[in-house]
């Protein structure tokens, strides 16, 4: 439910603040896809939602961020509470250097 409200916040964020038609793409998590998101796009003619296809890693950048953050922080890491995971994660997150993201976010590439 928290994430639910998450999106519907960010939707309505956008058409307080942009603009024209709006065109979201979401990925096909669960909470992309709620009766509740379906109900507010369809009550909004400025919005519309298109979805990537499903099993489609390649085509939402933040997945191949992911894919090297468990790779290379979280490989062989047993956290032993959240704590040291947070941490170990935003170390993670905080390392990765910037002049990297342009080839890993188009090529997939570590």
């Amino acid at each position: 439910m928290y994430f639910q409200c998450r999106v519907l916040q960010f939707l309505k964020h956008l058409l307080h603040h942009v603009q024209g038609k709006i065109t979201v793409i979401l990925d096909n998590a669960s909470i992309h896809k709620t009766k509740a998101l379906s109900a507010f796009v369809l009550g909004e003619p400025r919005l519309s939602v298109e979805y990537l296809p499903p099993y489609s890693p390649e085509l939402n950048p933040i997945e191949l961020l992911w894919a090297y953050i468990k790779q290379h922080v979280l490989a062989n890491f047993c956290p032993t509470n959240l704590m040291t995971l947070k941490a170990r994660l935003t170390f993670g997150w905080q390392h990765i250097r910037y002049i990297q993201l342009p080839n890993r976010l188009l090529y997939g590439s570590s």
